[in-house]
């Protein structure tokens, strides 16, 4: 287990800000945050690369303030893989265990193993200059693995791979923590490797902790706008508590009631967060009288994404939605066209006090 209490650095013109996190052991946890908001540095306080301003780092416990990074047991792996360019293959992965003064024998072995696993055993007499960016990052992990330390810290460590390999590098980082229950703590801008990887997430903008919580929690019910924006909620608006009824409050945004599953005080101003993959887009036509939040509405513009299409909509309120390609062509979905729109209350998450709405460009 890692713990932050109340963590506070400086280094230069930035600050990490009274930062309390926990990492159970066997998490996958996820720092996320925009570039520059201080998630490396909290990797690095907990590999003791810096020491806290105020506040306390336990692992299993134990405040580490006194035992060098060597002595934790930790293992870090930068963006930039940090290989030494001088050793080939084989030499930068036995490197740490060499250091560990361990028989000849176990090097071999163990260096091997990981070698084989990670299958670049076929570039062990490679020197780092000559391979790809993703036969680096593997030999990267290789390197930090072959250790077998109890805890993983991997920055940024897909941003410089291509689709393909970025994919199996994923389904790299799952085996792994799957195969050992290894604690993993991985810093990424990216929503989508947090989405695939996670158990729980941290939010950290301008140095100060946002949110923490499950995976699911985080990327569905921000705190605020700030955080919605960045989980990547794509219909986010400034509305106002009109009052409420068994189906839960009535919030009006832009003269648009929508109905959320919680009550909420009346005249309250709020903030509403709808994902566009929770709105259901339909063909135009009768609508059941118990149905909340269903709108006639007209298409404004389509715009292709890899694996889906992005519409913005038209309904009094402009909101976006997904739709698969298959979806596009059994609903005859093209821009002009008349739809519905409908999204359930309980896709509907708010949060008080006054917002500006917010929306990508596609």
């Amino acid at each position: 287990m890692i713990e932050f209490e109340n963590v506070s650095v400086a280094l230069g013109d930035f600050r990490l800000n009274e930062v309390s996190i926990t990492v159970e052991k066997g998490d996958y946890y996820f720092i996320i945050g925009p570039s520059g908001a201080g998630k490396t540095i909290i990797l690095e306080v907990i590999a003791g690369l810096h020491l806290p301003d105020s506040g306390r780092v336990l692992i299993n416990g134990e405040d580490v303030s006194g035992i060098p990074p060597e002595k934790r047991k930790i293992a870090l792996v930068y963006q930039d893989y940090s290989l030494f360019p001088h050793m080939s293959v084989y030499d930068n992965i036995a490197f740490g265990l060499k250091l560990q003064k361990l028989p000849k024998s176990e090097v071999e072995g163990r260096v091997s193993a990981v070698l084989s696993r990670f299958g670049i055993a076929h570039l062990k007499n490679r020197a780092p200059y000559t391979m790809s960016g993703g036969e680096q990052q593997r030999v990267a992990l290789a390197r930090a693995l072959v250790t077998e330390p109890d805890i993983l810290l991997l920055d940024e460590p897909l941003s410089a791979m291509d689709q393909l390999n970025r994919d199996k590098f994923v389904a790299d980082l799952r085996a792994i923590h799957q195969e050992k229950g290894l604690t993993i703590v991985h810093v990424t801008h990216s929503r989508e490797e947090a989405l695939s990887l996670a158990t729980r997430v941290a939010v950290i903008i301008d140095g100060t902790l946002e949110q923490e919580g499950e995976r699911d929690a985080v990327f569905r019910r921000p705190p605020n706008r700030k955080v919605g924006r960045f989980v990547g909620i794509e219909n986010v608006f400034a509305g106002t508590v009109a009052g409420n009824g068994a189906g839960g409050a009535v919030i009006t945004v832009d003269g648009c009631h929508i109905r959320a599953a919680d009550e909420m005080p009346e005249g309250s101003s709020v903030c509403v967060f709808i994902r566009a993959a929770d709105v259901s887009v339909r063909r135009a036509g009768m609508v059941a009288d118990d149905e909340y939040n269903c709108f006639p509405a007209v298409i404004e513009e389509i715009t292709p994404r890899e694996s889906y299409y992005l519409l913005r909509i038209s309904c009094g309120i402009s909101l976006y939605a997904l739709a698969t390609e298959q979806e596009m062509r059994e609903k005859g979905l093209v821009p002009g066209g008349a739809v519905l729109v409908s999204f359930s209350p309980a896709a509907v998450h708010v949060t008080m006090g006054e917002a500006e709405s917010f929306q990508p460009a596609p």
